[in-house]
């Protein structure tokens, strides 16, 4: 990062250059009161939203600690060399038309832009270009060209966005999530989203830190962030968009198609202990837990409410995400029973009925009871009136109860609406005041007690190898065939089947009455052979093979094939696979295998380097993992062997990372006491 940027982002002098946004700009500083001075810069005009405006940069009365240039991209260039010149504390680049316009704009003028005022800045902070700008609420400083609906905060987390929209949208929630910044990042031609946050970590007022993220620039900052988060214990949570693109590479491997960016951004994130979450009500929610309290650490939960109806619900989304619901002890049972009577059904989820709703004393007792264990997160399920149409006088007993119970809980308790708009941002602001988190929706607050937990799994390992990512050549690269490939991973200790290359009948029935037993015949330098019948298994006899043989010969034109020894006795079929993404760093995909494994979507994604630990517990979250695992009592596979075979496969990987581009095995033949790769293939540059 080129320098601080506690001038641009607590700024004590503000300058804007342009018109009517210059105007907005200064019409959001007034309104929120920035205590500090104020300049605009234009060559004609008197004023600028009643602020005096200075002929150029060197008339001004000092050097700015922020600026705004909200002029046309051409003129951008030399106001950003001439605010360099004088040693200006930052800038907010406004102006689009630079490197977003690249996908069509076949001369690249605006990436040439870009980087004209990416060296004219030096080494003076620019956020964007493209930039809408920046919110400080803990200063009541911001340089924002738009109405937004946050305020002024002692303390809060800090939100950084790639979308002017999303930031504005942010702003307005009513959730009583207190805000310390806003930031969007725009192009990102200089400081990129990472480096931002991390500047923020520093500010003391911050509690944690939310991303939406289009496209990572750097994952190295990004884990140099993660460290720091990590040192500093503030969460960081991360909506990443674009779930639906493929990675832009060309690819010829299953693996590829499905780690494609999305999923090679998410690996890395989990991989660096920051939370990911699918939507911005999750992000919220997330955000919300971090700032109260800080991530969850397991998968024990309990729930809390006066319906069935709701206890029922919270059940059965629970379920989605694995937590587990304990079942209350002997000592809680009595407590319960005493305070909420005899006709109350004691469970977890707990339905305390309405028998004892105006009772503050015997409520209190319940709740203190429930919080008294050691969850890792407790529900309140309580949604509240309707304002301005209806009382909330009845609900006044069951709050006080809350907020005294408490003060003994050994767990983080969050107070739950079943529905978003059922609680009041008033209501919530006095929740936070009494350590108790606030939290909307039922699936979206589940969602985000989920995210929290990889982060504290992270934070619990005392050091992480660093990943594996650099700015990789665009090389050419070539495809290994199958038997090629097999040949190197037989040499790192990955069983293979016998096998043999012919390229005739002579050479075909020789090497049949070799191998001795059914055998598979495939075609060899064609991807995804089974698409075009370059496959065929279970052969036992040799007028059946020469039939195959013409016959997979006139169809496929292959002058070479493949004869192996078949693999029988199966139990699941696996696909492991190693990509290399230009973008995120080299990935292990562990999937479903087979001609399916596509279409069927069970895979897994990790971020390179992995220990044996961390691809254990990738296979228990395949839905077959229950097949690996010895389904209604049949045999279960050596997981260990699967865990070795693919730290093998990293192993390689690393060792050839430099020319390595893909490795998939699919599908890898899961057997109860070993794994064979029935087919492979490796792309690597030359």
């Amino acid at each position: 990062m080129a320098r601080s940027l506690n001038r641009l982002l607590r700024p004590k002098t503000i300058a804007v250059y342009g018109g009517s946004w210059s105007k907005n700009v200064v019409k959001e500083l007034k309104k929120n009161s920035f205590l500090g001075e104020i300049w605009a810069v234009h060559p004609t005009k008197k004023t600028i939203g009643g602020v005096k405006c200075y002929r150029t940069t060197f008339d001004l009365p000092s050097s700015p600690d922020a600026v705004f240039v909200g002029v046309n991209r051409e003129k951008t260039v030399s106001i950003i060399e001439e605010l360099s010149v004088v040693d200006a504390g930052g800038v907010v680049c406004f102006a689009s038309g630079f490197s977003e316009t690249s996908v069509d704009d076949k001369s690249d003028q605006g990436k040439t832009l870009q980087d004209k005022i990416v060296k004219a800045a030096g080494q003076m902070p620019i956020l964007g270009p493209n930039c809408y700008g920046f919110i400080n609420y803990l200063d009541n400083a911001l340089i924002w060209p738009d109405q937004h609906g946050g305020e002024q905060v002692n303390k809060g987390v800090a939100i950084l966005t790639q979308s002017s929209n999303i930031a504005i949208n942010l702003t307005m929630q009513c959730r009583g999530l207190p805000i310390a910044y806003v930031i969007t990042v725009g192009n990102q031609g200089q400081l990129n989203q990472a480096q931002i946050a991390f500047e923020l970590l520093q500010d003391s007022r911050v509690t944690a830190v939310g991303l939406h993220i289009e496209g990572i620039i750097n994952p190295k900052d990004f884990e140099k962030l993660a460290r720091e988060a990590k040192t500093l214990k503030k969460g960081i949570v991360a909506l990443k968009v674009g779930k639906s693109r493929l990675a832009e590479n060309a690819t010829v491997s299953h693996t590829a198609s499905m780690a494609g960016n999305y999923q090679g951004a998410i690996a890395l994130l989990n991989k660096l202990g920051i939370s990911t979450v699918d939507g911005l009500e999750s992000l919220l929610n997330t955000l919300m837990i971090l700032h109260v309290h800080q991530p969850i650490s397991g998968n024990k939960i309990a729930s809390l409410s006066c319906s069935g109806g709701e206890a029922s619900l919270i059940a059965d989304l629970a379920e989605q995400f694995n937590f587990r619901f304990p079942k209350l002890s002997s000592k809680q049972k009595r407590k319960l029973k005493s305070a909420l009577g005899d006709l109350v059904h004691l469970s977890n989820p707990l339905d305390y009925q309405t028998y004892v709703w105006n009772d503050q004393v015997k409520l209190t007792v319940a709740f203190k009871t429930m919080m008294e264990e050691t969850y890792d997160f407790l529900f309140i399920i309580m949604d509240l009136p309707k304002q301005g149409r209806c009382s909330s006088d009845s609900w006044h007993p069951a709050i006080a109860a809350l907020k005294e119970a408490k003060k003994i809980a050994k767990c983080p308790v969050g107070l739950i609406t079943s529905l978003e708009e059922n609680m009041p941002e008033k209501f919530a602001k006095d929740l936070i005041k009494h350590s108790i988190i606030p939290l909307t929706g039922l699936e979206n607050s589940l969602a985000a007690v989920k995210a929290l937990q990889n982060v504290s799994i992270q934070w619990k390992i005392k050091s992480t190898p660093s990943i594996i990512w650099e700015r990789w050549p665009n090389e050419k690269s070539r495809v290994l065939d199958e038997y090629q490939s097999k040949k190197v991973l037989s040499r790192i200790g990955i069983n293979v089947p016998k096998g043999f290359v012919i390229t005739d009948k002579n050479s075909l029935l020789n090497k049949f009455r070799t191998i001795k037993k059914a055998v598979a015949l495939k075609a060899i330098g064609i991807n995804h052979k089974t698409d075009v019948s370059g496959v065929v298994l279970g052969i036992n006899n040799e007028n059946e093979l020469l039939n195959k043989f013409n016959n997979m010969k006139r169809l496929t034109r292959s002058k070479e094939f493949l004869i192996e020894r078949q693999v029988d006795n199966c139990l699941v079929e696996l696909l492991i696979g190693i990509v290399r993404d230009p973008q995120h760093g080299f990935m292990i995909t562990i999937a479903e295998g087979g001609v399916l494994s596509e279409l069927r979507k069970d895979s897994v994604t990790l971020c390179m380097p992995c220990n044996k630990t961390e691809i254990a517990r990738a296979l228990e979250k395949l839905k077959i993992w229950p097949l690996l695992n010895g389904y209604r009592n049949k045999k279960a596979a050596n997981i260990n062997n699967i865990v070795l075979a693919i730290f093998s496969l990293q192993r390689y990987a690393l060792k050839e990372r430099a020319r390595l581009v893909e490795l998939e095995i699919n599908p890898l033949l899961v057997k109860s006491n070993q794994v064979v790769a029935a087919d492979a293939l490796i792309r690597e540059n030359y």
